[in-house]
């Protein structure tokens, strides 16, 4: 993914995050966008981020530029670290994709939260309904 704002971190222990890492956004806002290269077809989108208990992040998700879901990070877990505690999947939907289409996330830190993200997830669809 091409990153705007978001820097990379090390997640401890390394289990808790795709690869051991994570990206996270200090201040104002920050994007992570991915061009779609597989097979065109609906896929079901899901996003892993961290929602801390030390903020509400706010998250965006665009398709080709058009916005395709929103929330806030305000679940209230009993925890402040970027860890498996925090760690929370949030499933967009179903989306028809082509090659070549960008998906991007807009992330906007709160407080003392990082409106951190660990990775996006593209699963085939059984169904597009």
């Amino acid at each position: 993914m091409a990153l705007e704002g978001y820097t990379v971190r090390d997640i401890t222990p390394v289990e808790d995050a795709s690869g051991g890492k994570a990206v996270a956004c200090s201040s104002g806002s920050c994007t992570a966008m991915l061009t779609f290269r597989g097979e065109p077809g609906w896929y079901t989108l899901r996003v892993e981020y961290f929602d801390q208990a030390n903020g509400a992040s706010h998250y965006r998700v665009l398709l080709n530029h058009q916005p395709i879901d929103d929330w806030t990070a305000a679940l209230r877990l009993p925890t402040v670290k970027l860890d498996s505690t925090s760690s929370t999947r949030r499933t967009v939907g179903v989306v028809a994709l082509r090659p070549g289409d960008e998906i991007r996330i807009e992330g906007h830190p709160d407080a003392q939260e990082f409106a951190a993200i660990d990775y996006i997830e593209l699963v085939p669809a059984l169904s597009h309904e």
